[in-house]
C-alpha cells in the first residue's frame, strides 16, 4: 500500500538542505512539565460513562467516526490547492534566525551567572522572564495576522505554512529560555519562581506547535523522508492542518474564538469533564487512564487509545476545547461511504470530510486484482495534480480537498483510465458531542 499525504496545500521541501531548523520535536504527545502535572481517571466521568461500552468497542474496532474540532460555524472557510517547494534560501534563513535566538539565550544565561550579588541575579532572571512575556505577545500577534492574511487571500498557502513554521521555531526557543530561567532561579539563594508564573507561559507557547507543524519543520530542516503534503484551511481566527504520514492520519486544529487569554484559570476536574464530553468515543476507549497537565488558563489531556492518540487543549473562560492534535492509524480508519465507477479500471473512493483521510482503490474490472495506478485529483474542468501511485495493493491514502473534486487514475505503464466525481462528507464534530452532552443532562463543565 502506498500512503501519500495530499492537498489543499502541499509542502514539498528539498531534503538537500540539512541542519537549518534545529527545533525540538514537540509534535507528539505533550511532554510533561515538572511540578505541574496530574494523572486522572476516565472511568468515573459522568459524561463518558453512559455509552462507554459501545463507544469503546467502536473505537477499538475502527467503526467510530473521527470526531474533530471543526471550523464550521466559525465564519467563512478559506482553503487552497498549492504545491509548495521551500528552497535552500528559506531553510537557511530559518537556521540563521534559530541560531540568533539561541545565542540570545546563552548571552542571558551568562549575564545572570555573572551577577555579583543574589539580588542582582534575581533582578536579571525576572528581567529575562519579562522579556519572554513581551516576545510571547508578539508571537500571538504574528499568529493572528498570518491566519487572517491567509483567510483573506493576502498570502499563499506556501507563505502561511512557512510563517507558522517560523512562529513554531521561535516558540520552541522561548520555552527553552523559560525553563532555563526557572532552573537558574532554583540555583539562586533565597529565590524561586512560582509555578503559576512559569508554567502558564510554557503551556501558552505550546499552542504554537502541533504534529503537522512538527512534520513541516522536519521537512524544512531537510530531514530525509519528511517532505509532506498538507491540507490547510482557515477562518479569520482558526486553522486546520492535516496530512497522511507513516501509516497515520495526522490532524491539528486551533479555534481562536474558543480561547480567552485573560488569565481565567481552569481546574483539573472541569477540564476533564470538558474533554470527556467533547470526545466521548476516544475518552471511553482510553482504558481508564488519561494523562492531564496544565496551569493557569490552559489544561491539556493526552489520550492514548488502541488506534491512535489525541491531545486536547482546554481553556479557562470559555471552558471549551480550543485546540486538538490527533494521530489515527489508517488501518483503523472507518472506510466511510464508497463511490465506485468502472471504465477501463474499477475506481473506488471512500468519501470523507474535508481534510480527512481519503482512500482510493483501483482494481482490474475483469479479475478484481489490484492495479498500480497514478492518482490525480482536481476540480471539474480544471487541472489535476498528481497525488501519487496506488502501489502493488492498489490502494492510496491521502487527504480530501474541500468541495467537490474529481479523482482520475491511470494505470502505470498503460493508458487504462477511470475517473469519478466525489463530494466530501460532513465532519463529526466536537461541538455536536459537547452540545449533545448538555441536552442529555450530562455533568457539564461548570458542574
Amino acid at each position: 500500500m502506498r500512503v501519500i499525504p495530499v492537498l489543499v496545500a502541499v509542502l514539498l521541501v528539498s531534503v538537500a538542505v540539512g541542519g537549518a531548523l534545529a527545533v525540538p520535536d514537540r509534535g507528539g504527545t505533550t511532554p510533561t512539565v515538572p511540578d505541574s502535572s496530574a494523572t486522572t481517571t476516565a472511568t468515573d466521568t459522568p459524561a463518558a460513562a453512559g455509552s462507554a461500552s459501545t463507544a469503546t468497542v467502536a473505537a477499538i474496532n475502527g467503526t467510530a467516526p473521527i470526531r474533530v474540532l471543526s471550523l464550521e460555524g466559525n465564519g467563512s472557510v478559506a482553503s487552497d490547492i498549492d504545491v509548495v517547494t521551500v528552497d535552500a534560501g528559506t531553510a537557511t534563513t530559518f537556521g540563521a534566525n534559530a541560531s540568533a535566538a539561541r545565542i540570545e539565550t546563552i548571552a542571558l544565561r551568562e549575564r545572570i551567572d555573572s551577577a555579583n550579588t543574589s539580588d542582582e541575579r534575581q533582578i536579571r532572571i525576572l528581567d529575562g522572564l519579562n522579556e519572554v512575556d513581551k516576545d510571547l505577545i508578539s508571537l500571538h500577534s504574528r499568529h493572528r495576522e498570518a491566519v487572517a492574511a491567509y483567510h483573506a487571500g493576502e498570502i499563499s498557502a506556501r507563505e502561511f505554512l512557512v510563517e507558522l513554521a517560523r512562529i513554531r521555531a521561535s516558540a520552541a526557543v522561548l520555552e527553552e529560555r523559560v525553563l532555563m530561567l526557572d532552573r537558574l532561579a532554583e540555583g539562586t539563594d533565597d529565590f524561586a519562581l512560582d509555578d503559576s508564573r512559569v508554567f502558564p507561559v510554557v503551556y501558552d507557547l505550546r499552542t504554537f506547535d502541533g504534529p503537522v507543524r512538527s512534520r513541516t519543520a522536519a521537512a524544512l530542516d531537510g530531514e530525509p523522508g519528511a517532505s509532506t503534503r498538507v491540507y490547510v484551511e482557515a477562518t479569520e481566527s482558526g486553522i486546520v492542518l492535516s496530512t497522511v504520514s507513516d501509516g497515520q492520519f495526522v490532524r491539528e486544529a486551533f479555534r481562536g474564538d474558543l480561547r480567552e487569554r485573560d488569565d481565567t484559570s481552569i481546574d483539573e476536574e472541569t477540564a476533564q469533564n470538558v474533554t470527556a464530553r467533547s470526545y466521548p468515543e476516544v475518552w471511553a476507549a482510553t482504558g481508564g487512564s488519561v494523562a492531564g497537565q496544565g496551569s493557569g488558563g490552559t489544561f491539556l489531556f493526552d489520550l492514548a487509545y488502541p488506534n491512535g492518540t489525541l491531545t486536547a487543549f482546554v481553556g479557562g473562560g470559555t471552558e471549551r476545547v480550543f485546540m486538538e492534535h490527533q494521530r489515527v492509524d489508517l488501518a483503523a480508519v472507518s472506510g466511510g461511504e464508497a463511490v465506485t465507477r468502472t471504465l477501463d479500471l474499477t475506481l473506488t473512493v471512500n468519501r470523507t470530510f474535508p481534510g480527512g483521510p481519503l482512500r482510493v482503490a483501483v482494481t482490474d474490472p475483469q479479475t478484481g486484482e489490484p492495479v498500480d495506478a497514478v492518482v490525480k485529483i482536481g476540480r471539474e474542468g480544471g487541472e489535476s495534480t498528481d497525488v501519487g501511485t496506488t502501489g502493488e495493493d492498489g490502494i492510496l491514502w491521502t487527504v480530501s480537498p474541500r468541495g467537490e473534486f474529481v479523482v482520475t487514475v491511470v494505470e502505470v505503464g498503460s493508458t487504462e483510465v477511470s475517473t469519478i466525481n466525489v463530494a466530501p462528507t460532513d465532519d463529526v464534530t466536537v461541538d455536536e458531542a459537547f452540545t449533545s452532552a448538555d441536552d442529555s443532562g450530562s455533568s457539564n463543565a461548570t458542574g
